[in-house]
């Protein structure tokens, strides 16, 4: 598959700048690895998903911030615990808000933590040009991309796949509006559906393992319905 038009121009544009070492290195490094898209005929056993959650002060993309990011990932159907990843992001401005007591995250852990430059340029240097894997994976791309664009001028051009949408797309076609029984694409209610056990939920880590083996579940789904290859997962 071809990198569209606009990302090309803005991948290339922040090229140039890293030429004038203006960009640290990992962003120059992501950028490079993301000129190109994964090849359409490129069978499923040989991409490289990363499965990320991202944990937050609160739901509003413009003024919450990411306290935490878990990832692991997962190539030809096995989840590699030994291929992780986890950063706490240190936020000197988080109070005893809601969304921290329910992350199990007190002011004093995220004081502990890395801050958000150090946090999202490791986030990148592992995901590389991985095709991404969240649920509801609209607002964790926005979370991740409002703190790039903050910091760096960019975003984030993997491909991605929501676990949710490729539920819905499995088990009731691809024209079924998700918003008539939201409730049964949310985590802990596909989890029950797919005979996952849930542990360690809302937590980043947490989250992100037991949405990776949703995704496996999917995948093995997805082989039936004879998805094999990158074009037909990501209907490009």
């Amino acid at each position: 598959m071809i990198t569209s038009v606009i990302d090309r121009i803005i991948i290339e544009a922040r090229l140039f700048r890293c030429k004038k070492n203006a960009l640290p290195e990992s962003i120059c490094r992501y950028l490079h690895l993301n000129r190109k898209k994964i090849p359409a005929k490129t069978p499923l056993a040989d991409i490289r998903f990363v499965v990320f959650d991202t944990e937050t002060t609160g739901f509003d993309i413009k003024h919450d911030k990411i306290i935490s990011i878990g990832a692991v990932s997962l190539k030809a159907q096995r989840i590699d615990v030994s291929d992780s990843f986890e950063v706490l992001v240190r936020q000197d401005n988080v109070g005893a808000r809601d969304a921290v007591s329910v992350h199990g995250l007190l002011r004093k852990d995220i004081a502990t933590g890395v801050d958000e430059r150090t946090a999202v340029t490791g986030f990148l240097d592992y995901i590389g040009n991985s095709v991404l894997v969240a649920q509801h994976a609209g607002f964790d791309i926005a979370m991740v991309n409002n703190l790039l664009g903050r910091h760096f001028g960019v975003r984030l051009f993997n491909d991605v796949i929501d676990t949710a949408s490729l539920a819905k797309r499995l088990e009731k076609g691809p024209y079924y509006n998700l918003a008539h029984k939201a409730g049964e694409y949310k985590l802990d209610a596909l989890c029950e559906r797919y005979n996952i056990r849930l542990h360690d939920r809302h937590t980043s880590a947490g989250d992100a393992y037991l949405t990776a083996q949703l995704y496996q579940r999917l995948l093995a789904k997805s082989r039936l319905s004879g998805i094999e290859n990158a074009g037909t997962l990501l209907m490009k």
